[in-house]
């Protein structure tokens, strides 16, 4: 009987003490940040005519690319990782390497002809390729046809 009260009294404490920090979690309010606007002003001119000016307002400056990205795609149980489409940049390059946890090879194949030949990758080993042109690559994995990879260069 002692010390079920032991235990009810640390069980109340528990309770009261997490109440009081959670409780100062939910009390905080989004600060607003007004950005001011341009407003046109009323200049006079000597004959009285008045002339509305807008005030000049920031431009935007251009944006530059990204800097090119270097992709992993790891070949492993037959499938792509990650697993679907990808969408990147030009000047982006992506590595397949096979990462194959029973040590076979396999052979990368490209639909858009970017490659000569089929791409045979044996256990631990690499092909790369650089996107310089925007468009939708497709690669699949010889004998797993159905299973496609779409690369989209943007």
């Amino acid at each position: 009987m002692k010390y079920t009260h032991v235990f009810l009294i640390m069980l109340v404490t528990a309770m009261l003490t997490l109440s009081v920090f959670g409780s100062g979690c939910t009390d905080t309010e989004p600060e607003i940040i007004e950005t001011p606007t341009a407003e046109p002003t009323v200049d006079a001119t000597e004959d009285e005519t008045a002339v509305m000016t807008a005030e000049p307002t920031a431009t935007a400056e251009p944006t530059t690319p990204p800097d090119p990205q270097a992709i992993l795609i790891r070949i492993q149980s037959y499938m792509f990782i990650p697993v679907g489409d990808q969408e990147i940049n030009v000047g982006d390059k992506i590595t397949w390497r096979n990462f194959e946890g029973s040590r076979q090879s396999r052979v990368l194949v490209n639909e858009n002809g970017i490659w000569e030949d089929e791409q045979y990758l044996s256990y631990m080993r690499q092909v790369n390729y650089t996107f310089n042109e925007p468009g939708l690559y497709t690669f699949y994995l010889k004998g797993r046809e159905a299973k496609k990879m779409n690369v989209t260069v943007v």
